[in-house]
């Protein structure tokens, strides 16, 4: 529970998740944040490492749930 005086010190700049619904689904859901909207409290420097990460995870996001998915449907035929 965080306090109203306190300001947050972090702030998750991106995700992936493998969740499953209430019907037996499996779903994966990635978030990854707009640093350009915080470009000015940055140093160049981090906002430029901070755009090489979020542009590696979002080519590696992209793999994994293409691999994801092809396990997926496969098991559909198998099973």
């Amino acid at each position: 529970m965080t306090n109203k005086k306190n300001k947050k010190k972090e702030a998750n700049l991106i995700n992936y998740s493998v969740l499953i619904d209430s019907k037996g689904r499996v779903l994966t859901e990635q978030n990854i944040s707009e640093i350009n909207k915080i470009k000015d409290k940055l140093n160049p420097i981090l906002f430029a490492t901070l755009n090489t990460i979020i542009r590696i995870a979002k080519e590696e996001f992209k793999k994994i749930h293409g691999k994801i998915e092809s396990e997926l449907d496969s098991r559909l035929y198998k099973d």
